[in-house]
């Protein structure tokens, strides 16, 4: 008598089959959620704390700044760099603003100078750092300073403690130094009427 079939009718198959399958289809599931979001939406966990502390040197200036200085003042803190188009987009926004009875405005330029144009150098050497002076100060020349300090994040590290998404990104951060509002990409005259004065308003 020859032994069954495996493939004999009735049969059931081994559940260890379908794990692959499973772990396969939940992972497809979880891509797709994640690219349906909009990055715009996504919670920074900073809300409700201390910004990141950290120290840069200020453009075009003598000294540096650090965290501790967002004591006392309510601070619009704005992620830039010249070679970020939607930076350039929201730049009319960030004039307005600057105008905003109260508001300190920070600008940290983050990366200005890409890996290619690096080319292994250190992006911390005086070379480094006078030419993204340069260019940062040029272009803000040419389409409006709204910053009363700008700072320079050269290899990213503060950027990254901020939670940095993509550029541009804002933060506001409380006389007492904790965030309490962050948006990720452009501004646009809807998120500042609609979420960030009524913010601004409300603070004490």
């Amino acid at each position: 008598m020859s032994a069954p079939s495996a493939n004999a009718p009735g049969q059931r198959m081994p559940r260890w089959v379908f794990t692959p399958l499973a772990l396969f289809l939940g992972m497809v599931a979880f891509l797709a959620v994640g690219l349906t979001r909009n990055p715009q939406e996504i919670p920074s966990p900073l809300i409700g704390r201390p910004a990141p502390a950290f120290q840069l040197p200020v453009v075009g200036g003598p000294g540096v700044f650090n965290a501790a200085q967002f004591k006392g003042q309510v601070t619009l803190v704005n992620l830039w760099a010249t070679w970020c188009a939607g930076c350039k987009d929201e730049h009319p926004i960030l004039m307005a603003l600057s105008r905003q009875p109260g508001l300190q405005m920070l600008g940290i330029n983050y990366k200005e100078l890409q890996a290619s144009e690096l080319s292994g150098q250190d992006p911390q050497s005086a070379e480094a750092l006078q030419k993204a002076t340069a260019r940062s100060q040029a272009w803000l020349q040419k389409n409006g300073q709204p910053f009363g300090v700008n700072l320079l994040d050269m290899d990213g590290r503060v950027g990254m403690d901020f939670g940095v998404y993509g550029l541009p990104e804002t933060y506001l951060v409380d006389r007492a130094g904790v965030v309490r509002f962050k948006h990720a990409g452009a501004l646009t005259p809807e998120v500042v009427q609609h979420q960030l004065l009524p913010l601004l308003r409300s603070l004490p």
